[in-house]
């Protein structure tokens, strides 16, 4: 089988030129990443029978368009230009990016039951000469691997990043060039609102220079919906179990932090919208269990990525499963050394990039 390769874009410039870039050149992907995710959206809310379907869907998505405008003039200006670059509507390509947010606030009082969707994050302490790891799977809809990217962001104002996500969307899980790394892993918990997305928090955090810095950016943050956000430089690793109302935060410590998609904290247990999956629990489980006598290195985090141990429940969730979800893309980042490592699709089948940064620290 032919390793799955990741592309990848560079746009430099103020926010309405890099928006612009980013648009014009994945326009054909940007286009079929609405279809794909409008599609997915509204079987979502059909077979949940949710008041109002795809009309309330885009009702949130304008409530929080609207919040966004408010809390990060930049990264709304971006988005904007990149919905004109792409000739899509600003509407539907923010219900597109924040794709499980605005279900969880169009969907408001439903208790839903459905399928396992989310990823599986980990840190890993630095100890004697090995140092801080960061690492994540991302695992969505089986379509949405065939519009992953790379984005090379080079601002005029602020760091130079690199995210990894879907075609025209901010921010899912990257590093910039301090060495600040960012990711994310979806919970669901009741009380979603009209609020900031998940993507919009990780576009705004990312410009910071530390992991305590982009942490108060995700905890003061008026959130949509529950998400846990991680953050780590080369001194600090920080974890953030959020719901939208409610931040609990675990700095990284002597053992490695793990979590998948259900919550840890009792309080936010209380208020899960749906029972914990045999997936997400299986995963934690497999992960804290690998993850014992910590990680050496970016191949260590690999090899923990590439797990099948549970087969359908496995950390490394292929396509042939059969399951709804599969890993889309997975990284790896070491803040000590900028050094940022990224794949499309699962762990084993992706060919892993070295994702370069150009400017000094």
């Amino acid at each position: 089988m032919n390793a799955i390769q990741l592309h990848c874009v560079t746009v430099s410039g103020t926010p309405a030129i890099m928006g612009e870039m980013l648009g014009e050149s994945l326009r054909d992907s940007i286009a079929g990443l609405v279809d794909h995710r409008l599609n997915n959206a509204a079987s979502y809310l059909a077979e949940r029978s949710i008041h109002g379907g795809m009309e309330a869907y885009r009702d949130a998505a304008r409530a929080c368009l609207a919040v966004l405008q408010e809390w990060d003039h930049d990264g709304f200006i971006e988005l904007q230009a990149t919905a004109r670059g792409a000739k899509v509507t600003l509407e539907d390509l923010y219900a597109t990016s924040n794709l499980t947010d605005i279900r969880d606030v169009a969907s408001i009082g439903a208790l839903p039951p459905g399928a396992d969707e989310g990823c599986t994050a980990f840190m890993s302490p630095a100890a004697g000469t090995s140092p801080l790891v960061a690492g994540q799977t991302w695992d969505l809809n089986a379509g949405d691997v065939h519009y992953v990217v790379g984005v090379h962001r080079l601002p005029d104002d602020g760091p130079e990043t690199w995210s990894v996500t879907v075609a025209g969307t901010p921010t899912l899980i990257g590093m910039n060039e301090h060495g600040l790394w960012v990711g994310t892993t979806n919970l669901k918990v009741r009380g979603a609102r009209p609020g900031v997305g998940y993507l919009d928090i990780q576009h705004r955090a990312i410009r910071e220079r530390t992991a305590s810095e982009a942490a108060r950016i995700a905890i003061e943050a008026p959130r949509a919906a529950a998400h846990s956000y991680w953050y780590a430089d080369p001194a600090q690793g920080v974890q953030l179990e959020c719901s939208s109302d409610r931040a609990v935060r675990r700095d990284l410590g002597q053992l490695p932090l793990v979590q998948t998609n259900h919550c840890l904290d009792e309080a936010h247990v209380a208020c899960e919208s749906e029972p914990v999956s045999p997936s997400s629990r299986s995963r934690l489980e497999r992960v804290g269990a690998l993850l014992e006598g910590g990680l050496h290195d970016a191949d260590a985090a690999r090899e923990v990525m590439m797990d099948r141990s549970g087969g359908s429940l496995a950390i490394n969730r292929y396509p042939e499963d059969g399951e709804p979800t599969t890993t889309n893309a997975c990284l790896v980042g070491i803040p000590a050394d900028r050094r940022l490592e990224a794949c499309r699709g699962p762990a084993d089948r992706g060919k892993w990039l070295t994702l370069e940064f150009e400017r000094g620290n």
